[in-house]
């Protein structure tokens, strides 16, 4: 069954609260607007006139809130600034673009937290944990949900108490422990009935619903989703209806109902292009392209594929994506395109993650061999051929001896017309050949489609959030009970050390997820490494500086990448620990036949034949050894440190 959208209370802004009629209040806002206020009240109109374009059109919602945070900068009002992230950061998420929306939410969170609102940060926890769970970065979505539920709990409001819960029901399903899922979503069900609160209640049912296509009952789950269009209706919750009437598409497409389906998906199109969420909408029309492929009508579903790609590639919204280039495929297969076939399948392949290859190499090499029995036949055919060519020009030239020169003549242009032919059919064979290639790399590709899921869920998902259950229950206990200081300061050890063991995991999995690393991709995970160290390190100052013919051209697998990173994170770790840096260079050049990473750090070095190198410097000794590169280590007391790590071009 096609994957379906999980519904999430995300508590980025209440529809409820504005839906009815935002244009009349936008329309109101502007006359305010032309009366030219004084900078605090334009500042509010900004705010307001950001928050009530998320509900009609995000990209005016971008420009007010643009001219909101300008202004806000400009007054150096600090808590209507973080309000000016917050609301910012909104309409990026309903354009699906998350990492801007993360980023956005930090900053209002710490400006948060030096004003300790202790409501503002609840709300911000709320909304990046809808964030990571976009992201599927489940240990760090239940981590802020988790913040977010305390607040709202130890407050009494049992609404919002509630919203969180459903997201958190959300997260143990698509952990498979559909029964605490099912009892969050009972719990929520019950609440939400009883206080009334229709667009909530709408979302808990079509949760519900995603839970019995979990567990494969779709009578059920059909049963859900109508129960949550019923409430949403009411509301005019319009994204809780586009998701729903896109499930029940999805369901029906399964059900090989294709004109049910098709209905159903028309009217989440229509529904979610009101709203102008793109993401969602782009998603809606995936599915009616799937249901036109499943139909053959491929001319229908070829435009539609090509305009949800623009929006995936744009988002970078790359699962999505994967399944565009799988759908596009056939599209250009019906239309004897083999070089479109070729490359859209290339496309798919170069997506696909490294560790998904190696543990599926035995079924690649059964493939590869039915695929080279093939291609050894066609061979032998070819050759047939070309014997029978030759057997055909040698009678012909027999012939021409014992002929007249105009017979002759006449039987070499035959041979010509002859030879013409067979080398069409030879090159016809070779493009046979090429497209039976494409076509089983697909069906390796698709035979090793539950591997690579399986694989990301076990390490990402169940293993992290296994990590995360043991810091929440350290927690617990510190708080739950009154114990002595030696075992609070164990405890605290442990959690610290469980937290920093998730932040290992993840390095570990964003390499596996990538078959190359550039420097950007380094940089940038350096950057968020740099930016933890901040937070206790604020005197120091860090660089990071790559030579432009570098960054240009030098890409690194995923395991050199990770060895690289794992050299420079231990460098700065120990010139933080131990040196009292107050700079730290890391400098990537290229300098003749060499490649350098060079790290230096300003503190207070020591003397190197008075001390005995530990585990830290004897890992980064194996590191570059696994880079095939040299390494060396410079110091002098009170005079810094220097790591070199270099390596000879086309060794």
């Amino acid at each position: 069954m096609k994957k379906l959208l999980l519904i999430f209370i995300s508590l980025f802004f209440n529809l409820h609260g504005f839906s009815q009629n935002p244009v009349k209040i936008i329309d109101s806002l502007k006359i305010e607007l032309s009366k030219k206020p004084d900078e605090a009240t334009k500042a509010k109109i900004y705010g307001d006139l950001t928050w009530y374009y998320c509900s009609v059109s995000t990209d005016s919602a971008l420009v007010y809130g643009k001219k909101a945070m300008n202004l806000a900068e400009k007054m150096n009002d600090s808590v209507f600034l973080a309000q000016t992230f917050n609301d910012y950061a909104t309409v990026y998420y309903l354009k699906g673009d998350y990492d801007v929306s993360e980023d956005l939410l930090k900053k209002s969170l710490k400006i948060r937290n030096k004003l300790q609102d202790s409501s503002g940060i609840a709300a911000v926890n709320s909304k990046l944990g809808n964030i990571y769970y976009k992201k599927s970065l489940l240990d760090s979505s239940m981590i802020y949900f988790l913040k977010s539920l305390k607040y709202y709990d130890d407050i009494g409001n049992k609404v919002v108490s509630n919203s969180l819960k459903s997201n958190i029901a959300n997260i143990y399903m698509t952990l498979k422990n559909y029964s605490k899922a099912e009892q969050y979503l009972n719990e929520n069900i019950t609440f939400f009935q009883e206080n009334n609160q229709l667009e909530y209640l709408s979302n808990s049912f079509v949760s519900m619903a995603s839970l019995f296509l979990f567990k494969k009952d779709t009578t059920n789950a059909i049963n859900y989703l109508k129960k949550g269009i019923k409430e949403a209706e009411k509301v005019n919750a319009y994204p809780t209806l586009g998701s729903a009437y896109n499930n029940l598409g999805t369901i029906y497409s399964d059900k090989k109902d294709y004109k049910l389906a098709k209905q159903y998906v028309l009217k989440s199109i229509e529904i979610r292009e009101k709203s102008n969420l793109g993401t969602e909408l782009a998603s809606s029309k995936l599915t009616l392209a799937g249901i036109y492929n499943n139909l053959g009508e491929f001319n229908k579903a070829k435009p539609i594929l090509l305009e949800s790609l623009n929006v995936f590639i744009n988002e970078k919204v790359v699962d999505k994506s994967l399944l565009v280039y799988l759908q596009l495929i056939p599209v250009y297969a019906s239309e004897s395109k083999p070089d479109s076939v070729a490359y859209y399948t290339n496309l798919y392949i170069k997506n696909q993650d490294l560790v998904q290859q190696e543990n599926a190499l035995k079924l690649s090499s059964e493939l590869e061999t039915k695929y080279e029995t093939e291609k050894k036949e066609k061979e032998i055919l070819l050759q047939q051929a070309q014997i029978s060519i030759k057997e055909q020009d040698l009678k012909t030239k027999n012939y021409q001896i014992i002929s007249l020169i105009v017979l002759a003549i006449i039987l070499s242009l035959f041979g010509y017309l002859l030879y013409n032919q067979q080398k069409l059919k030879h090159n016809q064979l070779k493009k046979e050949t090429e497209l039976k290639e494409a076509l089983i790399k697909i069906e390796t590709q698709n035979k090793l489609q539950d591997q690579r899921l399986r694989i990301s869920r076990d390490l990402h998902d169940n293993i992290g959030a296994q990590l995360t259950f043991i810091i929440s229950s350290l927690d617990n206990l510190k708080y739950g009970f009154k114990l002595p200081d030696n075992l609070n300061d164990k405890l605290k050890y442990i959690s610290e050390f469980t937290s920093s063991t998730i932040y290992e995991l993840r390095d570990t999995i964003w390499a596996m997820n990538k078959s190359e690393i550039s420097f950007e991709d380094l940089q940038s995970r350096i950057s968020n490494f740099i930016e933890k160290a901040n937070k206790s390190s604020h005197a120091v100052t860090f660089n990071f500086i790559v030579d432009k013919e570098l960054k240009n051209h030098k890409m690194f697998t995923s395991v050199q990448g990770m060895n690289i990173y794992r050299i420079i994170q231990e460098a700065i770790n120990n010139a933080l620990k131990y040196a009292n840096a107050t700079q730290i260079d890391v400098n990537f050049s290229s300098k003749n036949t060499v490649y350098e990473l060079i790290i230096t750090d300003n503190g207070i070095g020591f003397d190197l034949n008075n001390i005995e190198f530990g585990n830290g410097i004897n890992n980064m000794k194996k590191r570059a050894h696994e880079l095939e590169a040299e390494f060396e280590i410079t110091s002098q007391l009170n005079n810094g440190t220097t790591i070199r790590v270099y390596k000879t071009r086309n060794t």
